[in-house]
Formats: C-alpha cells, sequence, structure tokens
C-alpha cells in the first residue's frame, strides 16, 4: 500500500525513524536533502548518483533544496519510498531565492502532484517553527498545513516516542 507520510520532528530531525518508515517500502529508497546551500549543489544530472547512509539504510541521494517536486518525480522512476528531509529548511531556500509568490506556489504545486500521485511512498519530515513568525515559519507552518492534507498519516516524532495523530503506522 502506497503512503504519504509526514512526520513532524524536533530541530534535530528524525533520519532513524524516517529511514526505518520508509524501509517498510522496500530495499530501493530515495533521500531529497533540502539542506543543502544551493550554490554548493552538484551540477544537474550528477546528483542521483551518490548513495548514502540516512538513518541507518543505504539510500539514493538526491541534493536539491529548491525542486523539491522535480527530485522527488526523479526518484520515483525507481524507489521505493523517498524521504524529504526537511520541508522547514527548503521554505527558507525557496523564500531567499523567490521574490515572487507565484514561483514559490509552483513549486509546492510540484510536490501536491507527486503526492497526489502515489506512484511510492513518500515521508516529509518537518521541524514546525512554533512561536516563530517570521516569514520562513509562515511559509513552513503553510507547507505542513498542505502537505499533511495529502498525507496517509502524521506522526509527531518530537521528543519521546514517535504518536501517530492521524492515519495508521506500526510504530
Amino acid at each position: 500500500m502506497v503512503r504519504n507520510i509526514m512526520i513532524l520532528c524536533g530541530p534535530e530531525g528524525a533520519a532513524e525513524f524516517a529511514a526505518r518508515i520508509a524501509a517498510e517500502a522496500g530495499d530501493d529508497l530515495g533521500l531529497i536533502n533540502t539542506r543543502l546551500d544551493p550554490k554548493s549543489v552538484k551540477a544537474s544530472g550528477c546528483r542521483i548518483e551518490e548513495e548514502r547512509e540516512y538513518g541507518g539504510h543505504t539510500m539514493a541521494a538526491f541534493d536539491e533544496p529548491l525542486e523539491v517536486g522535480a527530485a522527488i518525480a526523479q526518484l520515483l522512476g525507481h524507489a521505493d519510498a523517498v524521504v524529504v528531509d526537511r520541508l522547514d529548511d527548503w521554505a527558507g531556500r525557496l523564500l531567499a531565492r523567490h521574490d515572487e509568490e507565484a514561483a514559490i506556489e509552483s513549486e509546492l504545486t510540484s510536490v501536491d502532484s507527486v503526492l497526489k500521485a502515489q506512484l511510492a511512498d513518500i515521508v516529509l519530515l518537518v521541524s514546525p517553527p512554533d512561536g516563530r513568525d517570521d516569514e520562513v515559519a509562515r511559509l513552513a507552518r503553510r507547507m505542513v498545513e498542505r502537505f499533511s492534507a495529502l498525507s496517509d498519516v502524521v506522526v509527531d516524532a518530537r521528543g519521546g516516542s514517535p504518536r501517530v495523530q492521524r492515519g495508521e503506522l506500526a510504530i
């Protein structure tokens, strides 16, 4: 069964938990790393070749701090599951790159499309910007609201044991 899963995590992330959930879908795992400065990313066409350890599992890593929907779509061509680490970092990168709301909306719509297609499990990690009200926090909250509506499962993994907020997941 294909699932979209959103994991609410703390600032330290939840790599082991996300990787374990992704591995339930199969052995071919993809990772979208949004946490890089766009200037440090390899040229297009070179970013998916590197296998990397993430949360105790080997994943085909795709370093993409801006065009996350397109990166997910590319990995979905072969992966059983794709982990996106992390939406809150992506929010900051989008705002630093785009001055126009239409460009940001286009990127969000791209992720909507791959979530709706349900071609493989997609695991989205986000550290909700609790207590902040800057532009990055507002966009991150918008992402959480928008993408959690398209998620079959929402898990709160902030502190302590993960708790399923919506859907079903064997934890």
